[in-house]
């Protein structure tokens, strides 16, 4: 009697187990009838990574740095005998002590800011704010903020602008307006758009939209100006309007480096504008009331 050719019955064939290095080969090798899984997008990242209690925080320390840099410049200006016998109400209001008091302030707040964005997020600082420089139109942005002062100013003599203002006391001499413009032109400009259109815009877009964004934002910033302005709603009103195109400009362009050149643009025009008017700054009498 001849064996059969094959010693495994039929069932059995059909549960024989492959060998362990088939079992290998068909583990590493991908099912032709199964679609590979997509990779997890990473999840995005939180726009802005801040609070509005870092926002506050940020305010918070700005007037303490300010106040406190002040407190040190004036003490510095009593050892000069030419400020001694100055009362300290009006060496307060002396355009030196103020402007070099923010001007020594502000790159420490603007540290401060950065510490603080960069404790939130492990982007880079110009990426989190979105600074967005905005390459070969950047002198663009600068020459529409000039028109924009322009603009203003002409309508503004439509309102009721007082004869003069609380910011004319600091106009005193030459010296002291090229001081201000140097720092109005540079120093200023950066703070003010780093918090307001880098921190404080995103916070309210994300809270309340971006029309509300945009109303809120310039209301904060015409608000810091109060004092400047002696509280009068007519140049409020106009640096309401500026606030409001630069925070547009921000936001169209999602760029806070294109709102700064605006801004630049704006105060160097104003400036200007002034040295112009005064013959160089020799004769501000003419213009400051």
């Amino acid at each position: 009697m001849s064996m059969p050719s094959n010693p495994l019955p039929e069932d059995d064939q059909a549960t024989a187990y492959p060998s362990p290095t088939e079992y290998a080969d068909s583990a590493l090798s991908p099912d032709p009838n199964v679609a590979p899984l997509e990779p997890m997008p990473p999840p995005q990242a939180r726009f802005p990574a801040w609070s509005w209690w870092d926002t506050l925080a940020v305010l918070g320390f700005t007037v303490f740095a300010v106040f406190l840099f002040s407190v040190i410049a004036l003490a510095i200006a009593r050892t000069i005998p030419k400020y001694q016998h100055i009362p300290v109400a009006d060496l307060a209001m002396d355009p030196h002590i103020v402007v070099g008091a923010q001007a020594t302030a502000y790159p420490v707040i603007l540290v401060v800011i950065f510490v603080l964005v960069r404790s939130r997020t492990h982007q880079r600082f110009r990426d989190a704010i979105h600074w967005n420089w905005p390459g070969v139109s950047a002198p663009g942005f600068f020459i529409a903020g000039s028109v924009l002062a322009l603009i203003v100013e002409g309508l503004s003599s439509f309102l009721p602008i007082p004869k003069s203002l609380p910011m004319d006391n600091y106009f005193h001499n030459a010296s002291s307006a090229y001081l201000l413009a140097a720092f109005g032109i540079t120093l200023a400009p950066l703070l003010e758009e780093v918090f307001f259109r880098g921190m404080l815009y995103p916070l309210a877009r994300r809270a309340f939209g971006l029309a509300i964004a945009v109303l809120v934002t310039a209301a904060a910033f015409a608000a810091i100006h109060g004092a400047q302005l002696g509280y009068a709603w007519s140049p409020i009103l106009s640096i309401f309007v500026v606030g409001v195109v630069f925070t547009v400009t921000r936001a169209r362009m999602d760029s806070v480096a294109a709102s700064f050149l605006m801004h630049c643009g704006y105060n160097f025009a104003l400036f200007t504008a002034l040295w112009i008017a005064s013959d160089h700054y020799r004769h501000l009498e003419k213009v400051t009331g």
